[in-house]
């Protein structure tokens, strides 16, 4: 069950940074009636942790050598973006490049 709790976060992440809708919770019963071809199939629940879904904005502090925080400034300012903007995207840009 694991797996399949870090598959939907990652799939929830994914559609988030993508811009998709996040689908309502469903019941079992409701799924079962509304998809006749899955009645065989195994059904389990899996917990999902709010926090995966949780846009709010946080202030964070961070230390960075003086020179790269320069190099991040002109980074940022190179492509028109905010530090903090520029930062939340190569992150999620590099956390892609991973999975």
């Amino acid at each position: 069950m694991a797996k399949a709790e870090e598959a939907i976060a990652a799939w929830i992440e994914t559609a988030l940074d993508t811009g998709q809708d996040i689908p309502q919770p469903s019941s079992v019963e409701a799924l079962r009636k509304k998809h006749k071809e899955w009645k065989a199939w195994v059904w389990a629940v899996v917990k999902v942790d709010p926090a995966v879904l949780d846009d709010t904005l946080e202030r964070v502090n961070i230390s960075l050598p003086r020179r790269v925080l320069h190099r991040l400034d002109a980074l940022a300012r190179a492509t028109g973006e905010t530090r903090s903007g520029f930062i939340a995207r190569m992150a999620l840009e590099g956390h892609q490049a991973t999975t």
